[in-house]
């Protein structure tokens, strides 16, 4: 069977196998189809991150680019039946196509895709066509809230309503007191899950309260009733117990506080135990059977309407967001799914009014990680599709249901299973990828026996003890044997249970070990650590930084959690107010303060000690001034009088210079960068100045907000990341050191989804004790729960190339730790430690800054921009400055030369705010007296070009210091602080000659180095 011939074509492939090269080459085959009809703009392909959006796009430009120069393209034109020379011909073709279009290739997120579709379909949305994309909603949502609450004050219906809150909230005894919090928490939850599902929340308005005690009461006088009538009946004592439990705790029936239904075990049972050969009571019985029911019909009520209150008020203060948003002509990310599912619920809005907006008409899909895929997205992709398919298009799409871990963003990985079946009037064919690419033998032989069906049946026995169908994962899992590939015959694996008597630090302990051997045979950009959590990339972080090697992680590369940035933000707290004692101690006993002062750690506690008791807010760095006058002077009273005259980058620039910063903590030069850029895009953008208002900024942004984090340059650094960050990436060695598996946990609220609606549950254990329906659920909801800690494992599992390492403790959170019985309770360990020949360029696996700024440029100019310790020397730090400087003077035909020289000179004390440029004046004006080297600048301005970039045959951009594009001649000068390495140097400029040469091939080309050190300057050829 010829898949390609199908018009839906469904690629289940298991880790490693090879997802992004089965799409990239769906994607080329389209464009090489032998009709010759299917043009870029004909193809769309979605992934649901930007990173393989980008990889994608990438292998596609590269493998046509490969073609397109008769180079080796591995497999990829396999199965076209066409000559090489007709390959290349088209490949060329189709590269002028894209680049003449890029706009047309599209390769996009889903997001990106729904959001062109919303820019084209504003209007019929009752948006704003210059609506504006954000993605944190949590400022907007207190707003709305904080409005709603104020409403309380004017309208009797809102204070009711709020009202009725408080007394549920006191109901069920709130560990803490902050009701608004606890709002804004599920009014969070409420926000997402309705964004994701393309639902509005539905429930029935009542009395929650007061019939819950009606309820009660009625089922209470019933038990009072068989408590007078029947409890001397010969029935089992455990019921008359029972009933006297109940009668004894009063009409509440024990199912109002604490959010936990407090009944006994025995009402769930609609029948009567009676003792042996004793008379049965027909009416005792059906009284018995009534008040089962009730209760049954109780428990079912309480958790269905829990939470309408919530509701309410969620109803009202979504109205006032939804106002502000369209105010403010704001969309938020997690919307997007949502509003494009209005706009294709709408009958009278069609496909075609769609393509004509977008000006471009799709006639082939491609889906990667469709196991992500949510209801809201398919039901908008499945309108397209029937368009599609029914004119000949065709839908590719690719997946592993085992590595579906985004159910929390509303993944749906049943949704693959369906896909084929929605669509079952056109010809398919399901393909299944079992050759993993990625792995060694030992590591593949590992994952096919732990994730194999028979494993995890006895598993799912093992720790059933409920009688939950796990019958969905036997179903997943059913085709995740692998193969590997013969030459990856190696590999080691090690799996540490922790003895139940382990002390807290033996897994810290065993992670050192582990580390100390791997690190024998790998290099530390050869490992990643892989993480459940961000709480746990932080402890493994710190373990590994304790150890003083580089660690790649966005937590630890965060401003917020760096000590010198910590210790600036208090200083500045203080700045901003002198009577914050705790900023003000926090700073003197730092490291910044300690080590420019000279002064000990143990005077400073002394004198902490000594004043704690006397000193007040107000008093407390007045003391401090008068016992240490010279120091105060020094280092403090200079910031008294600029706050609030300067800006807080200036202030800040003072305080690095001051404190020497940069000079004394150089592992913290990339953070103190990227706080200064930060603080300068806040200036830039909300045009406020102001220590206050800044650091009510600062300490308002999440901690994963991306202008918080750095680049770590380092290349030799361990990766530290969540599985779910990691999902799509591989390494050499993976580290797993909180290895864990919760079988079950319950979150409330429950959605439960409905045709057109969703209801909020509170789903429980116990109420699902007395209801069938609710039982359902439970049981369901458990099962979903272990199938996605199951998958989460898997794609942690199979992260690695070489050798995987794993501990696991005796518990995860207050449960036993499941993962021991799926790895059959033993230690583990398999294969062989080796050395490997490893690819030298691993580059890509390292957590990079995501924020897309000048921060890369502007830490350049440091002595180094990585975060180890790794200075270059004095002379590279002027060469630097220098090179920039003279970039700045174009052409001094005519001008006055000490003129140029303080522009110059201006320039770089802007570029380089932290470095001392007074020596350049008598170091350009000696240059200049050169006469060789000033000749490079006597000619016209418009005959000259500085930093000139130019594209050579390969593609590589070349940039040339200077360019002078005379009538008959180009002259080319290349300036240099030392001629250090030489060849190398002379062998550069030559390239650039090569390459100008092609550009003027009509014109001689003279090329010179400037060696700034020796003032001179050499001809290159």
């Amino acid at each position: 069977m010829n898949e390609n011939k199908k018009q839906i074509i469904s690629i289940e492939a298991s880790a490693g196998a090879g997802k992004t090269y089965s799409l990239a080459k769906r994607y080329i085959s389209l464009l090489f189809e032998p009709s010759g009809q299917t043009r870029v703009k004909n193809i769309i392909a979605v992934t649901f991150a930007n990173k393989a959006a980008l990889e994608m796009k990438s292998r596609v430009i590269y493998y046509l680019k490969k073609a397109a120069l008769s180079l080796d393209t591995e497999n990829i034109f396999e199965g076209l039946n066409l000559s090489k020379s007709a390959i290349k011909e088209k490949s060329v073709k189709i590269l002028d196509e894209i680049l003449e279009n890029y706009d047309d290739f599209n390769i996009s997120t889903i997001d990106s895709f729904k959001n062109r579709i919303l820019k084209a379909c504003a209007i019929n949305l009752g948006l704003s066509p210059n609506f504006k994309i954000e993605d944190d909603y949590s400022q907007n949502l207190m707003f709305a809230l904080d409005s709603f609450i104020e409403t309380a004050l004017k309208s009797s219906k809102t204070r009711a309503l709020l009202e009725s809150y408080i007394k549920q909230y006191l109901l069920v005894e709130k560990s803490g007191w902050f009701p608004k919090n606890d709002i804004f928490k599920e009014a969070s939850k409420v926000f997402n899950k309705s964004s994701n599902s393309g639902k509005n929340i539905s429930y029935l308005k009542n009395d929650f309260q007061k019939e819950l005690y009606k309820r009660s009461g009625e089922i209470y006088d019933k038990i009072l009733l068989f408590k007078e009538k029947f409890t001397k009946l010969k029935i089992h004592s455990q019921y008359v117990k029972d009933v006297e439990k109940i009668v004894s705790g009063g009409r509440e029936l024990g199912i109002s506080r604490l959010c936990k239904i407090d009944i006994p075990a025995k009402f769930a049972n609609s029948e009567i135990k009676y003792l042996k050969d004793a008379e049965i009571n027909f009416e005792a019985n059906a009284l018995w059977e009534e008040i089962s029911a009730q209760i049954s019909e109780l428990c079912a009520f309480y958790a269905k309407n829990y939470y309408s209150v919530y509701c309410e008020i969620y109803e009202d203060v979504s109205k006032e967001f939804d106002l502000r948003a369209k105010k403010d002509e704001l969309v938020f990310l997690n919307e997007i799914n949502k509003k494009t599912f209005s706009l294709f619920k709408d009958p009278a809005f069609t496909l075609p009014e769609i393509y004509y907006r977008l000006s471009e008409k799709y006639k082939h899909f491609l889906i990667d990680e469709f196991q992500d895929t949510n209801s809201v997205q398919w039901s908008g992709i499945k309108r397209f599709l029937e368009e599609s398919l029914s004119n000949g298009g065709t839908f590719f799409y690719v997946g592993d249901a085992k590595q579906a871990i985004y159910d929390f963003r509303g993944g749906n990985s049943s949704i693959f299973y369906k896909a084929v079946n929605e669509f079952s009037s056109f010809s398919a064919a399901v393909v299944f990828l079992n050759q993993n690419y990625r792995s060694h033998l030992e590591i593949v032989n590992f994952n096919n026996k732990i994730f194999s069906s028979e494993n995890l049946t006895r598993f799912a026995d093992e720790i059933n003890k409920d009688g939950r169908d796990y019958g969905d994962i036997a179903r997943i899992y059913s085709s995740s044997k692998q193969a590997h590939k013969p030459e990856k015959d190696k590999g080691y694996v090690e799996i540490e249970i922790m003895p139940k008597d382990a002390s807290d630090s033996a897994a810290k302990e065993k992670f050192n070990a582990f580390l100390d051997e791997i690190l024998t045979r790998f290099n530390q950009k050869d490992i990643a650590v892989l993480c459940r959590t961000n709480a746990q990339t932080l402890t493994a972080g710190s373990w590994i930084l304790e150890r003083g090697l580089n660690v790649n992680s966005p937590q630890t590369l965060s401003l917020k959690n760096n000590n010198i940035i910590k210790q600036i933000f208090s200083f500045m707290e203080f700045i901003a107010s002198p009577t914050d004692s705790l900023s003000f101690a926090s700073f003197i006993t730092g490291d910044i303060f300690l080590k420019t002062t000279d002064m000990l750690s143990d005077e400073i506690l002394n004198f902490l000690f000594l004043h704690n008791k006397t000193a007040s807010c107000e008093t407390f760095y007045i003391d401090f001034r008068n016992s240490y006058k010279n120091i105060w002077d020094e280092y403090f009273e200079s910031f008294f009088v600029k706050s609030g005259f300067v800006p807080v980058y200036e202030l800040l620039i003072s305080i690095l210079e001051k404190f020497k910063i940069v000079e004394n903590f150089p592992p913290s030069k990339a953070f103190v960068m990227r706080f200064l850029e930060l603080i300068k895009d806040f200036e830039n953008e909300t045009q406020l100045c102001g220590l206050k208002t800044f650091s009510d900024y600062f300490k308002s942004l999440r901690d994963d907000d991306p202008s918080l984090f750095v680049i770590n340059s380092s290349k030799d650094a361990i990766t530290v990341t969540t599985v779910h960050k990691a999902k799509g990436l591989q390494f050499p060695v993976a580290i797993i050191p909180f290895l864990a598996l919760a079988s079950s946990k319950t979150e409330n609220p429950f959605f439960m989804e409905e045709q057109n609606s969703l209801k909020l549950v509170y789903l429980s254990k116990d109420a699902a004790k007395f209801s069938p329906e609710l039982k359902g659920v439970y049981d369901d909801e458990k099962a979903e729960f272990l199938l996605a800690e199951l998958n989460v494992l898997y794609v942690a599992m199979t992260r690695a190339e070489c050798e995987i390492y794993a501990i696991a403790a005796q518990k995860a959170g207050a449960s036993n730790n499941a993962a021991i019985a799926l790895l059959g309770g033993k230690n583990i360990k398999a294969g062989t430690k080796e050395n490997y020949a490893l690819k030298k360029d691993e580059d890509s696996r390292c957590v990079k800054d995501v924020c897309l700024s000048g921060y890369r440029d502007v830490l350049k100019n440091f002595a180094s921009p990585d975060i180890e310790i790794s200075e270059f020397n004095e002379n590279k730090k002027k060469g630097n400055i220098l090179h920039f400087a003279l970039s700045n003077v174009v052409s001094l035909l005519g001008k006055d030369i000490s003129f140029e020289i303080d522009a110059a000179i201006a320039a770089a004390k802007n570029k380089f705010a932290l470095q001392d440029v007074t020596w350049l004046k008598e170091e350009l004006a000696a240059l200049f007296e050169n006469g060789e080297i000033l000749k490079l600048f006597l000619y016209k301005e418009d005959e000259i070009s500085n930093e000139r970039e130019v594209i050579g045959e390969n593609g590589v951009s070349l940039r040339i210091d200077k360019l002078i594009v005379l009538p008959d001649e180009i002259i080319i000068a290349d300036f240099k602080s030392s001629l250090f390495a030489k060849e190398e140097k002379f062998k550069q400029v030559r390239n650039y000659a090569e390459v100008v040469s092609r550009i003027y091939p009509d014109k001689k080309i003279g090329a010179y180095i400037a060696d700034i050190g020796a003032r001179e300057v050499l001809s290159v050829i």
